[in-house]
C-alpha cells in the first residue's frame, strides 16, 4: 500500500480506479455478442466504450428488433453493430469476447474465438470481479423476480444500501466504480449465468 510523506497509507480513489481500468482496456477490441433484452450487453457495452475499447456489438437479431438498445447506444462513437448476423472474422481479431446467457458454450464463434486467444467474459463476471460489495444472487425456476425485489426492498428497510441488477433492474456494470464495499448488491441470476460464473473463479457471497 503506497504511504505518503508523513508514513500514512494512500487509499485509492474511485476516480484512480477508473483512469486504471481506462489504462487497463484502452484499444482493446471488444465484441459483445448478443445484445439481449434485460440491458447486460447494454451494460457490457457501454462500459468498455466509457473506458477507451473498441467495442463491436452483434446480434442474430436485426436492428429493429434491437431498436432500444441500439439507439441508446447510439451516442457512442467507438460502439459499431453487425446486426442480423455474425462473423467469425470479429471473433478471431477480439481480445475479449462478452457473452450473452443465451449463447450455448458449443457455439462456433465461441470455439474461434478460444483458439484465438481471445478472454471469453460476461457482463455479470465483469461486475463480480470489479466490486467488493456484499452480493446476493436469486436462482431458481420460478419467483425469481419477485424473491429479488422482495429481497432488495426487506434490505432497504432494514437501513442497508442496496442495489438491484441482473435479469431485473438492468445492467450494474455502467455504475460498478461507485458501488461501495458497504453496500448489498441483489441479483437475479439465471442458471447460465451462475455456471459461468466459474470461469472467474467467483460465486455470489449469499445465494
Amino acid at each position: 500500500m503506497p504511504r505518503g510523506p508523513s508514513g500514512a497509507i494512500i487509499r485509492g480513489t474511485a476516480q484512480d480506479k477508473e483512469t486504471a481500468m481506462k489504462d487497463e482496456f484502452s484499444g482493446k477490441r471488444v465484441v459483445v455478442m448478443g445484445l439481449g433484452l434485460f440491458g447486460g450487453g447494454e451494460g457490457a457495452a457501454r462500459f468498455f466504450a466509457e473506458r477507451g475499447a473498441d467495442v463491436l456489438v452483434t446480434d442474430l437479431r436485426d436492428e429493429r428488433a434491437l431498436e432500444p438498445a441500439v439507439r441508446r447506444l447510439a451516442g457512442l462513437e467507438n460502439v459499431r453493430f453487425r446486426l442480423g448476423r455474425h462473423d467469425e472474422a470479429d471473433f478471431t481479431s477480439a481480445d475479449i469476447v462478452v457473452v450473452n446467457p443465451a449463447v450455448p458454450d458449443t457455439s462456433p464463434y465461441l470455439a474461434a474465438a478460444r483458439s484465438s486467444g481471445a478472454q471469453l467474459t460476461t457482463e455479470i463476471n465483469l461486475l463480480f470481479a470489479r466490486t467488493s460489495a456484499t452480493i446476493v444472487g436469486i436462482t431458481g425456476t420460478n419467483g425469481k423476480s419477485t424473491t429479488a425485489l422482495l429481497t432488495h426492498l426487506l434490505l432497504k428497510g432494514l437501513g442497508i444500501p442496496t442495489r438491484l441488477g441482473g435479469n431485473i433492474g438492468g445492467s450494474l456494470l455502467p455504475h460498478v466504480d461507485s458501488i461501495s464495499p458497504e453496500e448489498a448488491v441483489v441479483l437475479e441470476l439465471s442458471s447460465f449465468q451462475l455456471e459461468r460464473l466459474r470461469w472467474e473463479g467467483k460465486s455470489p457471497n449469499v445465494c
